[in-house]
């Protein structure tokens, strides 16, 4: 036990040294103080869309970017760039850009993933639509973004033929985006206002992965390799710390089910079918264990039937993120239909819901105990752990996700 001691004391010491260097640096973050730090739509798809389109300097930082994502040598006439660009039927491209060359046309679209999941055949579909526009399979070129460079989904890209599935370009805000962005502070070097601009989101990158902590990193790393036992520590403090995440979960859990059942006159489903399930201790230990069926459960409450569509229900879940919306689920048992159904359509969409086949409407959780950022339960970060582990700030998280949730349910005048 003293050898563990002396081995938290020596990481304890490192982690405070990088807080007092840290405290020393400029906090001011122009981004960050008029959106949410992870807002994939309206901060980063659109960011990265205006470089591209600016008319002095888009041209260059679109050369750069190309060979990042795989497409090189194109020499084009000219580009159309769209974020949110709207495909009937298919919902939303994040970022593409089309490329009209001498004698010929090439499309680039970009997924950009920071904490929203994947949707079901999600690339096929955008895949597709990119087909029904006229463009060939050689001249479409899908880029998937995520913050550390995760591979799409096998439900995202389910239905793709199996070359296209192999020329995926994977790539990385904690990589790729920022090399890009720092190259492109060179481009802009004497120009002020792009240059601080870039620079003040290449910080904001660094923060949202992670990268600006490689140095403490390397550091506890290198204490660690110093010595044989330190390293056997470690090893074990792995599982303490999936064990940490598993029962800080099951907490939340229970004190949200708790909340609710008090304030919502709703009645609480616990024996629904996948992906409808209930928590559960077995469920939260598989999430962080890699096990199979190891996602998309929480809270179900019925809230009224619909005639000839079936039950209306609230839903609050978890993927690697909390979200919360709300489903219908048919005579049938199936909950695949809600994307077919115009009910609530208009009042979701005022509200920011985003609709889909399994849900009337979805939306994530934020919270202002995370600094308004997700609720990211995959993760379980330190700042998480701080919150769920303290009785009163837990208190706070749940309260404000009941107001969120009451909120909603009045705006839509479904409470009883």
């Amino acid at each position: 036990m003293e050898n563990y001691k002396i081995f938290l004391e020596n990481l304890s010491l490192i982690s405070r040294k990088y807080k007092i260097i840290n405290s020393t640096k400029e906090t001011f973050n122009i981004f960050s103080i008029l959106r949410n730090e992870y807002d994939e739509v309206n901060l980063h798809s659109k960011f990265i869309t205006e470089l591209l389109k600016d008319k002095n300097h888009g041209r260059k930082f679109i050369e750069l970017l190309l060979p990042i994502i795989g497409v090189e040598n194109i020499n084009y006439k000219r580009v159309n760039i769209f974020s949110e660009y709207s495909v009937k039927d298919n919902g939303r491209i994040d970022i593409i850009l089309k490329f009209f060359l001498e004698d010929s046309k090439k499309v680039v679209v970009i997924e950009n993933k920071i904490y929203a999941d994947d949707q079901y055949q999600q690339l096929k579909r955008y895949y597709d639509s990119m087909l029904m526009e006229g463009y060939k399979p050689e001249e479409i070129e899908l880029v998937y973004l995520t913050l550390a460079g995760a591979e799409p989904s096998e439900d995202s890209i389910k239905g793709l033929p199996d070359v296209v599935k192999e020329n995926i370009k994977i790539i990385s805000y904690k990589d790729d985006i920022i090399a890009w962005i720092e190259d492109c502070i060179k481009e802009a070097a004497q120009v002020p206002v792009i240059r601080e601009t870039l620079v003040q989101y290449e910080s904001l990158l660094k923060k949202i992965t992670g990268k600006g902590e490689k140095t403490m990193t390397e550091e506890m790393k290198n204490i660690i390799l110093s010595n044989k036992d330190y390293l056997d520590m470690a090893y074990k403090l792995t599982d303490v710390l999936v064990k940490i995440k598993q029962d800080l979960q099951l907490k939340f859990w229970e004190k949200l089910e708790e909340k609710l059942n008090n304030s919502l006159n709703l009645q609480l489903e616990k024996k629904l079918e996948s992906p409808n399930h209930h928590y559960s201790k077995n469920l939260i230990d598989k999430f962080y264990t890699g096990s199979k069926n190891n996602k998309y459960y929480g809270l179900m409450y019925f809230i009224k039937d619909l005639e000839n569509k079936g039950k209306l229900y609230l839903r609050i879940e978890v993927n690697e993120n909390l979200y919360y919306g709300f489903r219908i689920i048919d005579n049938t048992g199936s909950n695949l239909v809600n994307k077919k159904d115009d009910y609530l359509e208009k009042d979701l969409l005022n509200l920011r819901f985003s609709r889909t086949d399994a849900w009337l409407g979805w939306k994530h959780f934020y919270s202002s105990e995370l600094q308004n950022q997700f609720i990211n339960f995959k993760e379980l970060d330190s700042n998480l752990v701080n919150v769920l582990k303290d009785d009163r700030k837990l208190e706070r998280l749940t309260s404000e996700i009941e107001e969120e949730i009451l909120e909603k349910l009045t705006i839509l005048n479904l409470l009883k």
